[in-house]
C-alpha cells in the first residue's frame, strides 16, 4: 500500500469516529435542555378539588363537549382557575396546557374560540388563556378557558397544566 493511500484511508477511518463525536459534543446542550424540558412528574388532581403548583392554586372548574365542525369531532371547552400566592413563580415560565385520553393521544389548545363556542359557553369564549399570566396580581384569582378539537371518540379526558419554572412537574387534572 502506497503513503497516500494509507493517508486516505486513515483519514476515512478518523472521519467515522470524529464526525459521530462532533455531533453529540455539539448537541449535548440542546439533549440536556430537552431532558430538563420534559413532563415526567405529574401532580394528579381529582375533578373539582384545588392543587398548589408554580406560585398558584389550581382548579378544573369544567370540561363542557360542544359539537365540532365534522361530525366526528368535538370541541372541548376546558376552563381553570388559578388563584395566585406567588407571582414572579406563577410568571417564571411559559403555560403550556394540553389535552389527553385514555389512549395516549395528546391535543393542544386551539388558537381561537369558533363560533359554536361562542354559542355554546359564550362565557368561557371571553375569558382569558393559560397564556395570559403576565398580569397576574397576589391573592386575585385568573378564571382560564382552552379549547381543543379532538375526535368524537375520545374518553378518559384529562386536562394537563405545566408552568415552565415548576417543571419538570406538572398538574394532571383527572
Amino acid at each position: 500500500m502506497t503513503g497516500e493511500r494509507r493517508r486516505y484511508w486513515l483519514c476515512l477511518a478518523a472521519l467515522v469516529v470524529v464526525l459521530p463525536g462532533a455531533i453529540v459534543v455539539n448537541s449535548w446542550d440542546s439533549l440536556s435542555e430537552w431532558r430538563r424540558s420534559r413532563l415526567s412528574t405529574p401532580i394528579a388532581v381529582e375533578r373539582g378539588k384545588a392543587q398548589a403548583y408554580a406560585g398558584a392554586e389550581w382548579q378544573l372548574t369544567g370540561l363542557t363537549r360542544l359539537p365540532g365542525a365534522t361530525p366526528d369531532t368535538t370541541l372541548i371547552v376546558a376552563e381553570f382557575d388559578a388563584m395566585v400566592d406567588d407571582p414572579a413563580l406563577l410568571q417564571a415560565g411559559p403555560c403550556t396546557i394540553a389535552l389527553t385520553d385514555d389512549k395516549g393521544r395528546r391535543w393542544l389548545p386551539v388558537f381561537l374560540p369558533g363560533r359554536a363556542v361562542r354559542q355554546g359557553r359564550p362565557v368561557a369564549a371571553d375569558k382569558p388563556r393559560c397564556y395570559g399570566l403576565a398580569r397576574a396580581e397576589k391573592g386575585k384569582t385568573i378564571a382560564m378557558a382552552e379549547t381543543f378539537t379532538v375526535p368524537e371518540s375520545a374518553a378518559g379526558l384529562a386536562l394537563s397544566v405545566s408552568i415552565g419554572g415548576a417543571m419538570p412537574a406538572y398538574l394532571l387534572f383527572k
